[in-house]
């Protein structure tokens, strides 16, 4: 993996903005087999955020995840000494999908407290114009913690999740108040190229607004030192993992540990 500028600097920002644009994260044996893989998998025409958990089955999802030097990469980003896999999902924004993914953190999703990351690795070109991720700057710093909830069959909001938890509170709306926040994205992702964010970013995607182009993105999402499992029923029982008691270290189960530093 090559990452540019180098890795300190990748790390400064990371922690500065809660994301970073990494170059050239996958080879062209490993893009050319998770686009096939994606393609397969969205066959099956299920609704957009369904297409998740792929690595629990053997198969391409699986072998890139545990065999792929992914895991070594988030420890770099992240400064922690092991990176644990939690799951990963599917994002193919169809050409003409112009609903935008709403404004959320991913972490309240779930089962897990601490530092996590998830990798969006781009399997096609990715700009404004068909889907490009947008970010807060900063925003996993501020010790806020987001309401989850659920959405349409293509991101946009229907209602709030954990409405009496007064751990949270709701999303302010960040896309009727632009100007007052440090809204930013990467103008161009190339194939192969991955965001790592925090768990804690406020991100959002746009529409595609194009009639040809596809934007495939396949996102893994990782635990990092000092995560723990948290387990809450109204949100995140379909990561349970009954192995784990609540306050152990996210490793374990089925959440292998896929890098340790020597």
């Amino acid at each position: 993996m090559t990452l540019t500028p180098d890795l300190n600097t990748v790390q400064d920002i990371y922690a500065r903005d809660g994301v970073v644009l990494l170059k050239g994260v996958l080879s062209q044996d490993w893009l050319a087999k998770l686009r096939q893989a994606v393609d397969d998998e969205t066959a099956k025409g299920d609704r957009y955020f369904a297409y998740k958990n792929m690595r629990e089955h053997p198969g391409v999802f699986q072998d890139y995840c545990l065999t792929s030097d992914i895991g070594q990469r988030v420890a770099e980003v992240a400064g922690s000494p092991w990176t644990s896999l939690i799951y990963d999902q599917i994002f193919a924004k169809e050409p003409g999908t112009k609903t935008q993914t709403g404004w959320h953190t991913d972490q309240p999703y779930w089962p897990v407290a601490g530092p996590i990351m998830t990798m969006w690795i781009a399997l096609d070109p990715v700009d404004p114009d068909n889907g490009a991720l947008e970010f807060v700057r900063g925003s996993h710093a501020w010790g806020a913690k987001y309401r989850p909830f659920k959405t349409d069959q293509l991101g946009a909001f229907l209602h709030y999740l954990e409405e009496g938890n007064p751990d949270y509170v709701d999303m302010p709306d960040f896309e009727a108040n632009r100007s007052d926040y440090d809204i930013f994205h990467y103008p161009l992702m190339e194939p192969g190229d991955a965001l790592a964010f925090d768990g804690m970013t406020v991100h959002s995607a746009m529409g595609n607004r194009t009639s040809t182009r596809l934007r495939r993105g396949y996102a893994i999402r990782f635990a990092v030192e000092g995560a723990t499992y948290e387990p809450r029923d109204a949100v995140t029982e379909w990561l349970h993992d009954d192995s784990l008691r609540p306050g152990d270290a996210f490793a374990g189960g089925r959440f292998p540990m896929i890098y340790k530093a020597a």
